[in-house]
């Protein structure tokens, strides 16, 4: 008897970007992509520090959102979730866009705490990766927070969100175009004094291969692969680390204008990348990452395996 489909749409409207996954579920709880859409919201712009949503930031969450109700009503998905992350549930304001969502389209937005993020961002991204027989730590970098989750196989050992995201930091350190080296040092110190928690429990388990997901890795994996931003879904694929460092040398010394005219760079990300790549390397250098490895998939991939595994 062949699988019963049923097409379902994750929506994750974060800090920086609405991320729209739609997909042909089977009963035995896989699903194959039949879109992707990412739109630029910036969430949290001029807002995050003051726990509140401003209001265009709101415009421009409920405009991304009427383009993918589009996207959606093609594809004639049966199911929808909307998930919100960082930018809002920090705000104490939440609740009235979410009212705005419900009324605009019918929609219940799911505001959940990084635990969950977690849990979801591991969800997805373990079904992406090959049996790795050591122990790894899976990093999402967001615009809100950063999410990290040490695990073995498929066993979560520990996880957590930091809210320490990539527009956190730019709205803290306005950097020179292109950033000085103190002031890449200061950054580092920043992450330093906030990720203590992370270090003690990587000294304790020792994890030498770092999984990168979606986002600002998406970013890097274009820029490796001079291909067009976004273009293509990689389940999972080694980022050898010299090349990693090339990068990251490259982005780091140029200005705005020349990073983005670099073959793979998002528009979108030209000024957040920075930053992104600035932790990245922190957390190489930090962890002593011997292997790096990115994946395409995470939180909307996480909720889509639990969709299809759900009536």
């Amino acid at each position: 008897m062949a699988d019963l489909q049923i097409i379902n749409a994750v929506i994750d409207l974060g800090t920086n970007t609405c991320n729209l996954l739609i997909a042909e579920c089977f009963e035995s709880g896989t699903f194959r992509v039949l879109y992707e859409e990412r739109i630029a919201v910036k969430m949290g712009r001029g807002g995050i520090h003051k726990e509140k949503l401003l209001p265009e930031a709101m415009e421009r969450g409920l405009k991304a959102l009427s383009l993918h109700e589009e996207s959606i009503r093609k594809y004639g998905a049966s199911r929808v979730r909307v998930i919100g992350t960082s930018a809002i549930r920090g705000a104490a304001n939440r609740d009235e866009f979410s009212q705005m969502v419900l009324q605009h389209f019918g929609w219940n937005l799911e505001v959940i705490n990084g635990n969950r993020e977690a849990g979801y961002i591991f969800r997805g991204t373990v079904n992406s990766l090959p049996p790795l027989h050591e122990k790894y730590l899976v990093l999402d970098i967001g615009g809100g927070s950063n999410e990290f989750i040490l695990a073995e196989g498929d066993h979560i050992i520990w996880k957590k969100s930091f809210n320490i995201g990539i527009a956190r930091v730019l709205e803290l350190f306005p950097m020179s175009d292109p950033p000085t080296l103190p002031e890449i040092g200061q950054v580092g110190k920043w992450f330093e004094s906030h990720l203590e928690e992370l270090g003690k429990i990587c000294k304790q388990y020792q994890p030498r291969i770092l999984v990168g997901c979606s986002g600002a890795f998406d970013t890097l994996m274009d820029i490796l692969e001079a291909k067009i931003p976004d273009a293509t879904i990689r389940r999972s694929s080694t980022f050898p680390l010299n090349d990693f460092h090339r990068i990251h040398q490259q982005l780091i010394s140029v200005d705005r204008e020349t990073r983005s005219l670099i073959p793979g760079v998002d528009k979108n990300r030209v000024e957040m990348i920075i930053i992104a790549t600035i932790f990245i390397n922190f957390i190489l250098g930090k962890l002593e990452i011997r292997e790096l490895i990115h994946t395409h998939f995470s939180l909307k991939e996480g909720v889509m395996f639990e969709m299809c595994t759900t009536s």
